[in-house]
């Protein structure tokens, strides 16, 4: 999918599964989650020279949202080329002397799969660490941005995989890919916005509950635990994702 695509789809996703915590959660804490979930929704791109963590702009995005995460968007080159260059090609090196095999550097490979984001979440933190402590600043929200970068990178995921190209989320140690039917490019491709205004006006809909009916807190926080993976299931079931056959 497009750079906007994987950060309106990533964003919204994160916004309805913490909408019924809002009102308890630090302010600091909440926008640490969501800068996490936004790096992390174009992190797994870093595999391609042209890809938006690069760019310091996310293209597609328009009116004041698009304004404010544009400007936000100015420190992903920094996460990007730390990604490509002090993660993604040693750990790739380190696979292919581990696995025996020559390894090619391409687009949808090791930072598309599972092994692959979740090294790289724990690898980015400890680089992250390192740094705080040299600067002399806390490390108390580290592991909330670490977390929260590792969803964004398994969104990213889950969203790839619902395209043609589809994503091997076993990959170096399986290649079978989970694939679907969504064509990005396409003028006639609705089906991921018309999920990104799904998932906002859910997470709207949570939000303004609990100030217009009696529901707890409680019951709509089980909403948002069981509700947010229902409704990405049924999403990538409408998008066709299933396994690819072997060739």
């Amino acid at each position: 999918m497009r750079g906007d695509q994987h950060v309106s789809l990533s964003l919204a996703t994160a916004g309805l599964f913490i909408a019924p915590w809002v009102t308890v959660l630090d302010p600091v804490l909440s926008a640490v989650l969501l800068f996490g979930v936004f790096v992390g929704s174009l992190a797994p791109d870093a595999d391609a020279a042209d890809a938006a963590i690069f760019n310091g702009r996310i293209g597609g995005m328009k009116g004041k949202r698009g304004q404010a995460l544009n400007g936000v968007a100015v420190v992903l080159p920094i996460f990007g080329y730390t990604i490509r260059y002090l993660i993604y090609y040693p750990l790739s090196l380190i696979f292919s002397l581990l696995l025996r095999k020559s390894y090619q550097h391409r687009h949808r490979g090791l930072l598309h799969s599972f092994s692959g984001v979740g090294l790289t979440s724990l690898i980015l933190s400890g680089y992250l660490a390192l740094i705080l402590t040299w600067l002399g600043w806390p490390l108390a929200l580290l592991p909330a941005f670490g977390g929260a970068f590792f969803a964004g990178c398994v969104l990213h995921l889950m969203e790839d995989t619902c395209t043609p190209a589809g994503v091997a989320w076993l990959y170096p140690f399986s290649r079978r890919r989970m694939a679907g039917r969504v064509r990005t490019q396409g003028d006639f491709e609705v089906r991921p916005v018309a999920f990104t205004i799904v998932l906002v006006s859910a997470a709207a809909g949570l939000l303004i509950t609990p100030f217009v009916t009696p529901v707890p807190l409680e019951a709509l926080r089980l909403l948002a635990l069981v509700g947010t993976p229902l409704l990405w299931l049924l999403f990538m079931l409408i998008c066709r994702a299933k396994p690819q056959c072997r060739r």
